[in-house]
């Protein structure tokens, strides 16, 4: 009786032992399908600034085969070409706004800039000239524009336009103290602020490695958004390590999606990290 009392534990224990083994193994390859395959809710938006000047790695960059915001500068030399190779290339037009920045030379943002002595219906004007040259554009984020994220007064006149034409708007985040979250909250304007920097270095392998921290951000709380650049801040480098992740990212259940489609998502909250 000892030792068939013996078995019978030792069966129950290989009973038991094969239930969960096999309950493990199936958990473990149902997370290898899902690392294969993706489940599609880590979604990033790329926003690539900087079209308008008509910079290094354009046409490349439009030549990508996802989906992009790209953000052109309203009041460029090349800014009715860039958009028209955007529109062609089937991406999605977003209003790179030059605004003043805390550093830097005034004429880095250029004549048609955002200043801070602007008044308010200024500020309007500029920002609906912007929107006439582009009209076709879903939303608007700031180029350079530290000074003007942290003035309350001028940004609020920028967001009640785009809260008149049902637009989004993307904080680079150029500055810790930008009021954008706060008072796009306050206007109702739908808001999603920059997660990661992907450029502004010639290493194609550091903008790898941005891109796969903005890919873990996505996976961690279902979206992110990534800016990166043609032209000298970005250009061919940034257009290379992209092309060379898009097939790693997918695999890993990265979906690539516009601005415009992710703000449409539901239960997402759009917020800076």
């Amino acid at each position: 009786m000892h030792i068939n009392w013996r078995n019978g534990v030792l069966y129950l224990l290989l009973l038991g032992l094969c239930f969960y083994g096999g309950r493990w193994a199936a958990k473990m390859d149902s997370r290898a399908e899902l690392a294969v395959h993706g489940d599609k809710q880590g979604r990033l938006a790329i926003l690539i600034d900087d079209f308008g000047y008509h910079g290094e790695g354009t046409e490349e960059m439009l030549a990508l085969p996802i989906p992009f915001t790209a953000a052109v500068m309203p009041f460029s030399d090349c800014t009715e070409e860039d958009a028209r190779l955007v529109r062609q290339a089937g991406k999605e037009i977003f209003i790179h706004m030059p605004m003043e920045a805390l550093t830097g030379k005034r004429e880095w943002v250029g004549k048609k800039g955002i200043f801070r002595e602007m008044e308010d219906c200024a500020v309007c004007e500029r920002v609906e000239e912007a929107y006439a040259i582009l009209p076709d554009a879903t939303g608007l984020n700031n180029h350079m524009g530290s000074a003007i994220m942290e003035d309350e007064r001028c940004l609020s006149a920028v967001l009640e336009v785009l809260r008149e034409k049902n637009a989004v708007f993307v904080d680079s985040m150029t500055t810790a103290n930008s009021k954008g979250q706060a008072l796009a909250e306050e206007k109702g304007v739908p808001f999603l602020g920059r997660d990661v920097f992907l450029d502004s270095t010639d290493s194609v392998e550091q903008v790898k490695a941005n891109l796969r921290k903005a890919a873990e951000v996505a996976t961690e709380k279902g979206y992110a958004v990534a800016i990166g650049h043609v032209g000298p801040e970005g250009g061919k480098v940034t257009v290379e390590a992209i092309a060379a992740l898009i097939p790693e990212l997918e695999q890993a259940g990265i979906s690539f999606v516009t601005v415009g489609e992710l703000v449409k998502q539901p239960n997402l909250c759009y917020t800076t990290p």
